[in-house]
């Protein structure tokens, strides 16, 4: 990398800079008090940590990356105040490093760098903080509804070692090698206050490979996977996708998004032995151009009320679609960003591979949730053929005016 990563994505996030600065303005600082005269460290985590800042136009039309990698640690210490001092030096030195690598580039920073001679690639580091980290903190009290771990449903078939986790770094870019290299360099920074929980790399096909690079990507079941997100220009984005939070205790989350993210194995061999139909109903979109069944292009609405000449459903009642769909979940949405993973095959010789799915909203509640709970109660045709493995919940603090280098995590 000769050249340091271009402005639009260092900071993919609010996360980064929201982090780092609730960690200045408070969150991990200096003078809270419990009921005592006597400081607590762990109190301090959430105090101070400002409102939504004022005047910000969040940098949301940056296209989404090629390749991801997302990382959760846990922090090594096991005190409260312990925790909040690990968690205040983590996010500082990612700051810190962060800054050097958008300033200068790995390659300026770390001699014999992989990526030597490599262009920017569009750089983008998010940061989030997980629930866990407020509990072993003592913070239950500053930590918002919307931060908890997702309820159990019945087709989920997770992992523990792959949920959960105190913080989460989420590195995007143009480049594998520029995403890797980013990832180990900061890892490596604070190793002696966090142990690796669960990671996983991501792709989707990259802009030079496509026809049509503005075209929603596909993902490895061969479906169009993105439609219908909400988008930046819509008066309902900013309700749907951003935080808001009635209680003082809760405010530093304000304007800020919860990312919630799923590792999703996919049933490759059982999918590709049903017929291009049989996979056509179970999503309820056509294979080819991603159009509804029954519509013409894949913009179009679903038309659910419509019958085939026989009176059956032409989107069937149990397909992905109809049951995701916001008028299925009393209007839920949130901001989707699917990544395909592929970790070759496991020792069955099943493929380890499937979707890195991400998504970000003001509530999980009334977004994720409320759509998974709906596709487990409606029998989802798709729940045969893919597996939840992981699972776990972030929030990304508010984008801060003091970090006018700093671009919103939400590529569109």
């Amino acid at each position: 990398m000769t050249e340091g990563p271009s402005r639009r994505g260092l900071f993919a996030g609010a996360g980064a800079a929201g982090a780092v600065g609730l960690v200045a303005g408070g969150l991990f600082g200096a003078g809270a008090t419990r009921n005592s005269s006597e400081p607590d460290p762990a109190r301090e985590l959430m105090l101070a940590a400002g409102g939504p800042a004022e005047g910000l136009v969040p940098a949301l039309g940056t296209p989404t990356p090629a390749h991801v990698h997302v990382v959760a640690v846990d922090l090594t210490a096991d005190t409260p105040s312990a925790v909040a001092a690990q968690a205040r030096a983590v996010l500082e030195e990612w700051h810190d490093r962060a800054g050097e690598l958008h300033e200068s580039g790995l390659a300026s920073v770390v001699e014999g760098a992989p990526t030597q001679g490599l262009r920017p690639a569009s750089l983008g580091i998010t940061l989030g903080l997980g629930p866990s980290l407020l509990e072993r903190a003592g913070l239950e009290d500053r930590r918002p509804e919307a931060l908890a771990d997702p309820p159990a449903f019945d087709t989920d078939r997770l992992d523990p070692a792959l949920c959960g986790g105190d913080l989460m770094l989420h590195v995007g870019a143009e480049d594998p090698v520029v995403v890797g290299s980013a990832v180990r360099h900061l890892l490596g920074r604070v190793r002696e206050h966090t142990r690796v929980r669960w990671s996983l790399p991501g792709f989707q096909r990259s802009a030079a490979a496509a026809e049509d690079p503005s075209a929603t990507p596909r993902n490895l079941m061969g479906q169009i996977d993105g439609t219908v997100n909400p988008s930046p220009g819509e008066a309902v984005f900013s309700p749907q996708v951003l935080a808001s939070h009635t209680d003082p205790a809760q405010a530093w989350m304000d304007s800020g998004t919860y990312v919630v993210v799923r590792r999703i194995r996919m049933l490759l061999d059982d999918w590709f032995d049903l017929s291009k139909g049989e996979r056509e109903r179970v999503v309820g979109r056509r294979l080819d151009d991603g159009a509804p069944l029954g519509g013409d292009r894949e913009e179009d609405l679903p038309d659910l009320s419509a019958r085939d000449a026989d009176g059956e459903p032409v989107i069937p009642a149990d397909a992905h679609i109809r049951l995701a769909g916001s008028e299925s979940t009393m209007g839920a949405r949130m901001l989707r960003r699917g990544f395909n993973y592929d970790l070759g095959l496991d020792a069955d010789g099943e493929p380890d591979a499937g979707l890195l799915f991400t998504a970000w909203q003001g509530d999980p509640n009334t977004g994720f949730t409320a759509v998974q709970r709906r596709l487990d109660e409606g029998g989802d045709a798709l729940n045969r053929y893919v597996r939840h493995e992981g699972s776990a919940v972030f929030a990304v603090p508010p984008l801060r005016d003091d970090e006018p280098f700093v671009s919103y995590g939400l590529w569109t």
